[in-house]
């Protein structure tokens, strides 16, 4: 099964290159050549890519181990978009976009003792859209749900080793005694959204800074949002709060925030929860504390703790904290960022003692 993952997004990434880079076959008079010439006339076509690999420990008091891991908190991945300016059209922008994922040994999905989780190839972005300043913008097809990332607004350039998501650098590692206690991922939750998913989108133009939002993946999962952002001099404000109904019985709602100030010192507060059927009341509050130096010549220092809590994510009086030491460094050269964190899980249960689960990682970003 990995290899055929594997291949498959070898094929895929290929084909997206081809496409550009290799002539077309030629139809009998040239057709098909000059229909590619004239959409590479006609088309700004654009390429991205990024890869996250890291190095991961985890201890839970009877187990440890090491692991090579994709940072699953902005895995590695690939992307292309094509965009048409009608002449005539005023500022109206035709286009499309996919962006596929790829995960080797995910750091979500890594558990003590093995086995390896499969490569894994995901469908990140696939999606049509027609955008104008001034009357807003439609997208059609698998990608982001209105809500999405409303939980994580953040100005601390620490995005890509922590934001309020806190179980991605080890979502499916359980808690000790032995390995018989709960994953990460099921106590911890930000509650941000309906993530993305093969909708109907639309934005409204932003008015000074204010945008809204609304998206429908089906009758029974359908969202709104509000986002804001905003310069005041050197400083900067972005926040971002949302409603989404995910399911029969399930309300959701989440909200994020982020200041950072012209000295470098930067401030995140994040909340999200769920109106749910039975005993439970899940509900999630992180913060972060930042700093951003200039300390070195290839790009800047960025400093933080974060602290996470999460009650009654999983069952009745649960209640999961986090708290985190984290390190990223920019070097801007070579388009990178190199980082590391450590951080600590703990656990509090009706009638269960549990130990921490402490955790280090540390790796690289290089983005293209």
């Amino acid at each position: 099964m990995k290899s055929a993952g594997f291949l498959a997004g070898a094929i895929l990434v290929w084909m997206a290159g081809s496409a550009w880079g290799a002539e077309a076959p030629v139809q009998e008079g040239g057709g098909g050549k000059r229909l590619l010439e004239e959409a590479r006339k006609k088309a700004d076509i654009r390429f991205w890519a990024q890869i996250n690999r890291a190095v991961l420990f985890a201890d839970n008091g009877t187990e440890s181990e090491w692991f090579h891991v994709d940072n699953d908190s902005s895995p590695s991945r690939f992307g292309m978009s094509g965009d048409y300016k009608p002449n005539g059209w005023e500022d109206w922008i035709l286009g499309g976009q996919f962006e596929l994922g790829f995960k080797s040994d995910n750091s979500g999905e890594v558990v003590f003792g093995g086995p390896d989780p499969e490569f894994d190839v995901d469908g990140r972005k696939i999606e049509a859209y027609a955008r104008s300043k001034k009357f807003g913008s439609l997208a059609v097809g698998q990608g982001d749900m209105a809500s999405n990332g409303t939980a994580e607004e953040d100005l601390s350039g620490t995005y890509v080793i922590s934001y309020s998501q806190v179980r991605f650098a080890a979502a499916s590692l359980v808690f000790g005694p032995a390995t018989n206690g709960p994953a990460i991922k099921k106590v911890f939750s930000n509650f941000d959204g309906l993530h993305r998913d093969d909708r109907i989108r639309y934005d409204t133009p932003a008015w000074h800074g204010l945008s809204a939002s609304a998206s429908a993946a089906g009758e029974d999962f359908y969202d709104v949002a509000l986002r804001h952002g905003k310069e005041i001099g050197t400083h900067k404000v972005s926040s971002a709060a949302a409603y989404a109904h995910k399911g029969a019985g399930i309300d959701q709602y989440s909200g994020s925030c982020s200041i950072l100030l012209g000295c470098g010192l930067n401030f995140t507060a994040a909340m999200g929860g769920q109106n749910v059927e039975g005993e439970t009341s899940p509900l999630s509050y992180y913060g972060k504390v930042g700093y951003k130096l200039d300390l070195l010549s290839c790009g800047a220092t960025m400093l933080a703790v974060d602290y996470s809590r999460n009650e009654e994510v999983s069952q009745a009086d649960d209640l999961a904290e986090s708290y985190a030491v984290i390190l990223n460094q920019r070097v801007e050269p070579i388009s990178s960022e190199i980082y590391a964190t450590v951080r600590n899980y703990t656990l509090e249960r009706t009638d269960e003692a549990y130990d921490d689960l402490l955790v280090f990682m540390g790796g690289i970003k290089i983005t293209f």
